[in-house]
This record gives C-alpha cells, sequence and structure tokens, in this order.
C-alpha cells in the first residue's frame, strides 16, 4: 500500500509540474508619439471698405483686402478647417447682409494670398500642413451689397476652427 500511495504522489508531482511547465507568457512595447500642438492665429480682418448702396462690394481671398488666419502644427497632418460667419455685420441696431460664396476662403503653404487653393467657407474643407514647416495659411473675402442701411462702420465676427483628422 505504502508502494501505491508513493507512486500516486509522484505521479502527482510529476502532473503538477507539467501542467506549470506549460505555462507561457510573452509581452510586448507600448509607445506612442505625441505631435505638436495645433495652433491658430487671426492676422488680419476682412475689409470690405467703402461699401456704396446699391453697389457690390466682393472681397475674395487672393485680395489684400482679405481676411487671414495662420495655422502651425506637425509637418503634413492632415486638418479640418470649418468657419463659423455672421449673415449679417451690425452698427448699432442696423444691420448689412454679408454673403460668402463657393469660392470665398483659400489656403496655401507658402503664405501669399496669390495661388490660393479656392474652398467654400460655409462647408468643412480637409488639407494638409506644409510637409516641411507645418504651417498653413488661410485666407477668406466675401460680398456686402448695401441697399437702404444707415451710413456707418458695420462689424461682425468671422470665427476659424481647426482640428487633426488623425491622418
Amino acid at each position: 500500500m505504502k508502494k501505491i500511495l508513493a507512486g500516486a504522489a509522484a505521479v502527482l508531482a510529476l502532473t503538477t509540474l507539467a501542467g506549470q511547465a506549460q505555462a507561457q507568457s510573452a509581452s510586448i512595447g507600448a509607445r506612442a508619439t505625441v505631435q505638436t500642438a495645433l495652433t491658430i492665429s487671426a492676422v488680419d480682418s476682412l475689409l470690405f471698405g467703402a461699401a456704396f448702396p446699391n453697389t457690390t462690394r466682393n472681397i475674395l481671398p487672393s485680395d489684400a483686402a482679405s481676411g487671414s488666419f495662420t495655422l502651425a502644427g506637425t509637418a503634413n497632418a492632415e486638418v479640418t478647417l470649418t468657419f463659423t460667419l455672421p449673415a449679417t455685420l451690425s452698427f448699432g441696431a442696423n444691420t448689412l447682409p454679408v454673403s460668402f460664396g463657393a469660392a470665398s476662403a483659400g489656403y496655401n503653404v507658402a503664405n501669399s494670398r496669390a495661388g490660393v487653393t479656392a474652398f467654400d467657407p460655409n462647408a468643412v474643407a480637409t488639407t494638409r500642413l506644409d510637409v516641411a514647416t507645418g504651417n498653413l495659411y488661410v485666407f477668406i473675402g466675401g460680398s456686402v451689397s448695401p441697399t437702404t442701411e444707415p451710413a456707418g462702420s458695420y462689424t461682425g465676427s468671422i470665427t476659424l476652427a481647426t482640428a487633426y483628422t488623425g491622418n
């Protein structure tokens, strides 16, 4: 009986060791690369200048009077451009309609109003920051057509929001 118990104990010990010997594990690394924060700066206001009754004053994004913004971030990163545009400019209680068409905005990486890639500021645009510098320059124009509005200095705000897309 002692031999049977001793044999059973030996088999049990070998079985336990064999089961433990088959357990395995592996490890992998974890890594994240933090990118440069995306920044935006307002540079120039959109200046319609003198607007006369019954005459449309149209400013293109390539005009010197266009508004402008500068973006800086990770080189070649994809970003979205989203404008919040006013429907009117105000002078006290008076309003002047302002409009933005399909080619009222533009961007480029050369910090030049000439040669911009036009886009509709009423829709979200997607583009890339400069492959070398990580910069992008955005320009905005628009139109005003006064009719019976009283003379005065009408103002409003144009906001540009931008975000990395992750691509």
